[in-house]
């Protein structure tokens, strides 16, 4: 089921505004609770939100790849 965009921009300004850095991983909750009813349009909606959050941070995937990186303990390369 596609979720209009408009509600997923809406629902992660109301997570970014009331948890601040936080959002993310209170959007998670949210997406887990749906895993967990089986209500796979709500965990499409919030797995959605999660993404738009990490957007608008400026948290995207290449960011997370950096992170990531960075410590890698395997890394050949000094941080």
């Amino acid at each position: 089921m596609p979720t209009h965009e408009t509600e997923i921009e809406l629902l992660a300004r109301a997570m970014i505004d009331r948890h601040g850095a936080e959002a993310a991983r209170a959007a998670v909750v949210r997406l887990n609770q749906m895993i967990d009813r089986s209500d796979w349009d709500g965990r499409d909606r919030w797995a959605c939100v999660v993404h738009m959050i990490h957007e608008r941070q400026g948290i995207g995937a290449a960011a997370a790849r950096r992170e990531r990186g960075r410590f890698d303990l395997g890394a050949t390369h000094n941080v």
